[in-house]
């Protein structure tokens, strides 16, 4: 689900409205120029609380690897986000650095969602489904 309401949000830019709104709390500038990571990181932080006991109840080997393609995903959803913003902020979106922030961002939110796909897809292996017919 939380990959969906993902999924959806890069489409319909909720983030963005999200920062829009968050502006009027706190001074969008420098690493907080895009002030959704505020929200999101929250999210992010709940979410974790949530379903700490799911995550502690699973094998360690698949724990580990479920906790570092969060890592990998949220290093560039939040960590590069910010930076870029630190960018945008000092000297706009049109340089070259603001590029390479960018494209190291978009990189390891990709490369976090295909090792969490090839770790579920691992769990898979082996295991039979049935389809139901008539």
């Amino acid at each position: 689900m939380v990959f969906l309401f993902l999924a959806f949000d890069e489409s319909a830019k909720i983030h963005e409205n999200i920062g829009d709104f968050t502006e009027n709390f706190v001074d969008a500038s420098e690493y907080l120029f895009y002030p959704w990571v505020l929200s999101y990181s929250l999210f992010v932080f709940i979410l974790t609380l949530i379903y700490t006991k799911f995550f502690l109840k699973m094998p360690k080997k698949v724990f580990f690897s479920f906790m570092l393609s969060a890592i990998i995903f949220l290093t560039g959803a939040i960590g590069f986000d910010m930076l870029g913003g630190y960018e945008a902020d000092l000297n706009n979106e049109n340089t070259l650095t603001y590029c390479i922030y960018y494209t190291i961002e978009e990189s390891l939110e990709m490369f976090g969602v295909i090792y969490l796909i090839a770790i579920l897809l691992g769990l898979l292996e082996g295991v039979e489904i049935k389809v139901l017919s008539d």
